[in-house]
């Protein structure tokens, strides 16, 4: 018998996932700090999913509570559907309720985030035997319109996934065969942190879009990217594919990413992303420089590849470019996936890449 999936996290992503897994047969529990959503969801009885899901309808939820511990309870698989910024201090609330055999997935990991997931645990006292997973990205784009009204304008045909560690991903593949078979289990941790693109796309040209950003002017954040936006993500991408090759792992360029992705063509980053209209057309640009694209995708994702960096001893000068220009203009912005967050001072290549496939 099918043991109930608990969702953490009752944002956008996390009433989607709701919904859909229940839809497709299985017991759904869910948490929220937000009292007023989960009053609102135990209200309602469920989710309702519209648009392009694979299943769309009403989608039972059997409880939406604050009380993380009864979310956890007796589940299996705990879906965290949060950003990275909340992933170490879930790993806190979560700590005391881990069971031996649940499988905890991060998704998305942003970079490293079960490394750092992990490392909080064993900070905490946590010595349950659980298996954490991260996915590169979310399955859905998706919109709460309203609680318990999921808009899903796209599902992805397929993302990667890891357990941590790799030794484990047939085990857990085989948990999702039949719920999310676009969970593409592969390598490793690292590949899944090195396919995370946001890290790519959102610092940078954000840092060089300042003006219309402050000066609040209306513009579309990917179609109106120049060719020297480009360029620099295109040496961000170099330092990215570089940590793959130093990890023995085998990745498409950011330009073959886009044209095996979208809708696109062209030879450069400027090209491909500004001929993907239908992809791209409508999405504004910020109205501030506290963004997510920042504040989330530079301590979560550009922070970690600095660190993988270090441990590879891969140079990675664009990178720390960004993130100290960065910080010069939000100083309070987070610390981030350091070694030391991490739990990888003094880790050398070889110990790290046994810890994110062997154990």
């Amino acid at each position: 018998m099918n043991k109930p999936i608990a969702i953490i996290g009752a944002g956008n992503g996390g009433q989607a996932f709701a919904g859909y897994l229940s839809l497709l047969g299985r017991e759904v529990k869910i948490f929220d700090v937000m009292q007023g959503t989960v009053d609102r969801l135990s209200e309602l009885g469920g989710v309702n999913i519209q648009g392009n899901s694979k299943v769309t309808g009403f989608g039972k939820v059997e409880l939406a509570s604050t009380d993380i511990g009864a979310v956890m309870e007796g589940s299996e698989i705990i879906l965290v559907v949060l950003p990275s910024i909340y992933h170490k201090s879930m790993a806190e609330k979560m700590a005391p309720y881990l069971k031996d055999g649940q499988i905890v997935v991060l998704n998305p990991n942003a970079s490293l985030g079960p490394v750092e997931f992990k490392n909080t645990l064993k900070n905490c006292g946590c010595d349950a035997d659980v298996i954490i997973v991260g996915t590169s990205t979310l399955l859905f784009a998706c919109r709460a319109r309203e609680v318990g009204q999921v808009e899903v304008s796209g599902q992805k045909k397929g993302l990667t996934a890891a357990a941590y560690p790799a030794k484990y991903n047939d085990y857990v593949a085989e948990k999702f065969a039949n719920i999310i078979p676009e969970f593409e289990f592969r390598d490793d941790i690292i590949r899944v942190s090195l396919d995370n693109l946001n890290a790519m796309m959102h610092p940078a040209p954000t840092l060089l879009y300042t003006a219309k950003i402050e000066h609040q002017e209306d513009f579309e954040y990917y179609l109106d990217l120049t060719p020297s936006q480009g360029a620099l993500i295109e040496a961000l991408d170099a330092e990215r594919m570089a940590l793959g090759k130093a990890f023995g792992l085998e990745l498409r360029t950011l330009v073959d990413e886009y044209k095996h992705t979208y809708d696109t063509f062209g030879n450069s980053m400027y090209e491909v992303v500004t001929n993907a209209v239908s992809s791209y057309t409508g999405i504004k640009g910020q109205k501030t420089m506290r963004t997510r694209y920042l504040q989330e995708d530079i301590p979560y994702s550009l922070v970690a590849l600095q660190t993988m960096g270090a441990v590879a001893g891969v140079p990675t000068p664009c990178i720390d470019a960004v993130v100290t220009v960065a910080r010069a203009i939000i100083p309070d912005m987070d610390e981030g996936r350091t070694a030391k967050n991490l739990g990888l001072e003094n880790v050398t290549k070889e110990e790290f890449e046994k810890m994110c496939r062997e154990g």
